[in-house]
């Protein structure tokens, strides 16, 4: 009896414990080296058999899983940013039905009603964008998602948001300034000489969407309007607009209205834009 609990005394307890912690963590490194010796998915060793922290089970982890993040990852370092640009645009592919009409002037120098008020605050999510060609001053048929690759257009709208195709937004030669407290009449094209006519740039280095002082996405026409917290009126800010399109051509446009009605008169629904269009 003595020599029995002498062998099976705490010391061969703790003796047959680090023998069994041993071959456990042999074990535990042959998948490991049924694969080369290279180290599992990281993302993969976090799961238990009990499941991810988001309770998936194991075999519910797919390889095609970090395939997608790699191509997301080399597709935003190519800087298109792709899963920013969804969620900052939210492009509809539908063509807008928003009615681009010229209510009075030449082919030189138009006042036009655009509606770009997409069914309103509330239904701007399910609507599209209005594209503008600013030569003929007519719409132009092309979806939020087949506009980035057409140089057709000119102008965006979209409630009180405007850009240009250029940059991040087209691959047009697009670009916009204000030259501010400037009349329409007395734009020429000696004033647009020298200008800095900014491209969209929508998107920092690491796909960190661009946002204006209300957190909407900042364009080339940032700071457009001015809005009174009383009425909740936009009132377009004194001054005229250098913008380039997309072929290049230069024209002056001066927003008139953000709230403007087929008389050329001013209502209570935004988004409805009265804008004059001239060439340079």
């Amino acid at each position: 009896m003595r020599s029995f609990r002498k062998r099976n005394g705490p010391n061969t307890v703790a003796l047959r414990n680090i023998v069994a912690l041993g071959r456990a963590l042999t074990l535990s490194w042959l998948p490991s080296l049924a694969f080369g010796g290279c180290s599992a998915d990281p993302r993969l060793a976090s799961l238990g058999s009990a499941g991810g922290p988001d309770g998936a089970r194991f075999e519910d982890v797919s390889p095609l899983d970090s395939v997608a993040d790699d191509e997301r990852k080399v597709d935003d370092a190519a800087g298109n940013c792709t899963e920013a640009r969804e969620q900052l645009l939210r492009p509809v592919d539908a063509v807008s039905t928003g009615e681009v009409i010229v209510l009075a002037g030449s082919s030189a120098v138009r006042t036009v009603y655009s509606d770009g008020s997409t069914g309103g605050t509330q239904a701007a999510a399910m609507n599209p964008r209005l594209y503008l060609n600013l030569e003929t001053a007519t719409r132009v048929a092309v979806t939020d998602r087949t506009a980035p690759a057409s140089r057709d257009w000119d102008l965006a709208i979209k409630r009180p948001i405007l850009f240009t195709n250029s940059g991040d937004a087209g691959p047009g030669s697009g670009g916009a300034v204000l030259l501010e407290g400037k009349d329409f009449d007395a734009v020429t094209l000696d004033d647009a000489a020298g200008k800095d006519l900014l491209e969209e740039s929508f998107f920092g280095s690491d796909c960190t969407p661009k946002v204006d002082a209300t957190g909407a996405m900042k364009t080339s026409f940032d700071g457009w309007y001015d809005y009174d917290q009383a009425t909740n009126v936009l009132s377009p800010r004194h001054g005229t607009w250098i913008v380039r399109g997309a072929a290049g051509r230069v024209h002056k446009l001066q927003i008139l209205s953000y709230y403007g009605t087929l008389d050329g008169g001013s209502g209570q629904s935004g988004g409805r834009y009265l804008l004059k269009i001239g060439p340079l």
